[in-house]
């Protein structure tokens, strides 16, 4: 049974070769190159992971503002019913987590329909305050704990969509460089000669 390397023999490897003479460096080329790809697509396979990770989070900050909720639903908590949701939706590689505000109309018969409003984020990573000035006292805290959980996620999101795109810069580069290799041309005899010393 063949023991896997470490990722500091791995490195050892790589830096041991690159300046051998009787390594047939077209295959470590192409070796390389195939790494590298693999390197990325595997960045892109855990971006995804991760995304569904964090919309895992997301939802349990959504279920513990709505254990509140159902909580107060009862005669005994001044300003009930609450008027204030949130959701958390992923969707094509969109993460969202979102605030909407209900309104209460009494039914012809007995109970009531609920409206729901969506609430715009304004900020970038944060509803704004004001977007909350009708919560009730009850609803405040618990809109502020759960918003900056959302916040933070969102942060997460964000820098997790910045990786991606620098993955897919580095695809193009890499494809780029792959060809630039393939278009070097080999140097007359007698100058390929030289001692890895005189580089």
């Amino acid at each position: 049974m063949t023991k896997r390397m470490t990722h500091q023999e791995i490195c050892e490897k790589w830096e041991a070769v690159s300046r051998a003479q009787n390594v047939n460096h077209q295959q470590g080329i192409e070796a390389a190159v195939k790494q590298c790809r693999q390197f990325l697509a595997a960045i892109h396979q855990q971006a995804d992971v991760e995304q569904a990770r964090y919309r895992y989070l997301a939802q349990r900050l959504c279920d513990h503002f709505w254990s509140h909720n159902i909580a107060h639903r009862t005669d005994k908590t001044p300003g009930y019913p609450g008027h204030f949701g949130c959701r958390v939706r992923l969707r094509k590689r969109k993460l969202e987590l979102s605030w909407y505000y209900n309104r209460f109309v009494p039914k012809s018969g007995e109970g009531r329909s609920v409206f729901s409003e969506y609430i715009r984020k304004e900020g970038r990573f944060r509803y704004h305050k004001p977007a909350f000035t009708r919560a009730q006292d009850w609803e405040q805290p618990l809109i502020v704990e759960t918003e900056a959980g959302f916040e933070m996620l969102r942060r997460l999101n964000a820098n997790q969509a910045e990786l991606c795109r620098i993955v897919r810069k580095s695809e193009r580069l890499l494809k780029d460089l792959e060809e630039h290799l393939a278009g070097l041309k080999e140097a007359a005899s007698g100058s390929s000669s030289r001692s890895s010393e005189e580089r």
